[in-house]
């Protein structure tokens, strides 16, 4: 009976829903109204070309193809008539004469001058500078006038000094390695010989030659007793009577 009441109350409720449902939207109703008449003939006049396949205009067409290969070597043929071959440029040895000029000559002679003044009231590092001034100022006419600045003097008298300083530091350095190397060997011997004063064990080189003398001697006395044995028994089977004789008695 419940199975029943069930199967009843699932026909009526299925008949129910069927009258209570409504028919699907109509897609002819929701489709998009076409173009307005206007728009869809100015497309029509803009675009009628298109369909017409009768053109005016008609551009004039060269069906010729040109010879490529033989315009090349034509090009090739003029380009070889027209060269010329141009030599190169060589250049020529010359002589710059700037030093010959009266105002630079001049010049050269009052820098010397002023040198040689300047010679005799510096030191020895200087005078040995001014002389190498003089010798670049005695240099031939054809070449340019040298000019030494205080700073490259500065700088060379820098570079003296600290290269002196750096010799002198090094032959410091080198006789303080050669006395270290002398204390630590005057002091490893004295440190040998009163640790071997002091100690009242042997040296092992002494104890093995001592060994060895031993180990010689023993070697020795046992090779006379074997000698010896070896004589006595010798000595016993000379003596020992023969069989014959030991039956007899």
């Amino acid at each position: 009976e419940a199975e029943l009441l069930r199967e009843i109350r699932i026909q009526m409720r299925a008949k129910d829903l069927l009258e209570s449902s409504v028919a699907p939207i109509d897609p002819d109703n929701c489709r998009r109204e076409p173009r307005s008449r206007t728009a869809s003939r100015t497309k029509q006049e803009r675009l009628g070309f298109l369909q017409d396949k009768s053109f005016s205009f008609k551009p004039r067409i060269n069906p010729t193809v040109p010879d490529f290969e033989g315009l090349y070597r034509a090009f090739q043929r003029d380009a070889i008539r027209r060269c010329e071959t141009k030599e190169a440029t060589r250049t020529k040895p010359f002589k710059l004469r700037t030093s010959n000029l009266r105002c630079r000559q001049r010049q050269a002679n009052e820098r010397t001058q002023v040198r040689h003044r300047r010679g005799a009231q510096l030191s020895k590092v200087s005078m040995q500078k001014s002389h190498s001034l003089t010798g670049l100022s005695s240099l031939s006419s054809n070449t340019l006038p040298v000019h030494i600045t205080d700073a490259t003097r500065k700088r060379e008298s820098a570079i003296r000094y600290s290269q002196d300083n750096k010799k002198e530091r090094d032959k410091e350095g080198n006789n303080w390695l050669e006395k270290h190397k002398k204390k630590c060997q005057a002091l490893h011997k004295s440190v040998n010989s009163r640790a071997k004063a002091l100690d009242p064990h042997r040296s092992l080189k002494e104890a093995q030659k001592e060994k060895a003398k031993q180990n010689w001697r023993n070697i020795t006395e046992r090779t006379k007793e074997y000698r010896k044995e070896l004589e006595e028994m010798q000595l016993r089977v000379k003596n020992r009577p023969y069989l014959f004789e030991q039956v007899t008695k």
